[in-house]
């Protein structure tokens, strides 16, 4: 996976990712810009760019002044660029992944994650490293010439894993779901911090569960839409899994149903994980077998199955400020390290 690094204010940390990833970010706009010139109408299309600019600008203007570094970088017109960014919106996408945690025998957190995509996707996911001009140092995988924020762990600790869930499109101002989460890891330090900055993010687009760990122990799921927020308990053994439909039943009835394939591809994978965490050691060996698992029943690692692939694999232990990530399969890889206190030294 393409590693970088980026410093300084949000326009030049934009532009330092374009110069970084400047063929697989091309690669991405062209193949969203294509599909939109295919399936959308030309002027719902850029009516729809204009107003995610302008609420972009007034809501998140670091986020904001961030794409166009990028869209600077690439050397395309902003709104080319933001025409690609905003295919979340357009398209109404949603992530389709796993994310498992639990606590070790000594009551430390493990949170691993898997990112599935479609196969003309994979390999256009970064690891970014960062060091912005204002709030936490952080490391961070998204895809390239984006700041859709899927996964990643700041210098405090703090650590957070996504998956896509179904939520509800309002005619307000606000943000996309992976746009919003690309505001936590700077400005967060722990996971009761993360959770209160979740509760007050303006979502108008999708939503999102994120399980978070901290280097206190704290350890949490929540489900974001733009209908609100849940706060999910763990299971009677520590343990969390989560896919991509609401668990919370009461909140799911506020919400639409996932959209297939997703819906049942997501459920296998949930019945998958919870029978694997009733068996695998709890330590990050046990995890990577977990995250590996390749289930004709509900593979968590996926080669194809309803046409999603795994693109990568990470696993976070934030008391120990440690991120350990492959490309590919977990157990046919090598895996790489980071120290947060070594990566921020």
């Amino acid at each position: 996976m393409l590693t970088f690094e980026t410093q300084g204010p949000p326009f030049e940390r934009g532009r330092q990712q374009a110069f970084a990833c400047e063929a697989v970010a091309h690669r991405w706009a062209e193949r969203v810009r294509a599909r939109v010139r295919e399936s959308l109408d030309a002027e719902r299309v850029r009516e729809e760019v204009a107003l995610m600019c302008r609420e972009m600008a007034e809501i998140y203007p670091e986020g904001y002044e961030e794409c166009r570094g990028i869209a600077a970088g690439l050397g395309l017109e902003e709104s080319d660029y933001f025409t690609a960014a905003g295919s979340l919106r357009l398209f109404r996408r949603l992530a389709n992944c796993t994310v498992v945690g639990f606590r070790t025998l000594g009551g430390r957190p493990v949170i691993g994650k898997t990112d599935d995509i479609l196969w003309e996707e994979l390999g256009s996911n970064v690891l970014e490293v960062t060091r912005p001009d204002r709030g936490y140092r952080h490391a961070h995988f998204h895809f390239a010439g984006s700041i859709w924020s899927v996964a990643g762990m700041n210098e405090r600790g703090l650590a957070m894993g996504m998956n896509g869930i179904a939520g509800p499109t309002l005619e307000r101002p606000g943000l996309a779901s992976l746009e919003a989460l690309h505001t936590i890891l700077p400005a967060c330090a722990t996971v009761a911090e993360a959770v209160t900055h979740i509760r007050r993010l303006p979502l108008s687009h999708g939503g999102f569960s994120l399980t978070l760990g901290d280097a206190e122990g704290g350890l949490a799921v929540v489900e974001r839409t733009a209908a609100g927020m849940a706060v999910l308990p763990s299971g009677p053994d520590g343990c969390f899994a989560h896919t991509n439909h609401i668990l919370d039943p009461s909140f799911a009835a506020r919400n639409p149903p996932q959209k297939e394939p997703v819906g049942t591809n997501g459920r296998r994978r949930l019945c998958t994980a919870l029978a694997r965490l009733s068996r695998v050691p709890r330590s990050e060996e046990g995890m990577r077998s977990l995250l590996g698992d390749a289930s004709p029943a509900g593979a968590i690692f996926q080669t194809g199955e309803d046409g999603f692939h795994t693109d990568f694999a990470v696993i976070f232990a934030p008391v120990e400020k440690r991120l350990t990530c492959w490309d590919g399969h977990p157990e046919r890889s090598e895996p790489r390290r980071l120290l947060m206190a070594e990566l921020f030294a």
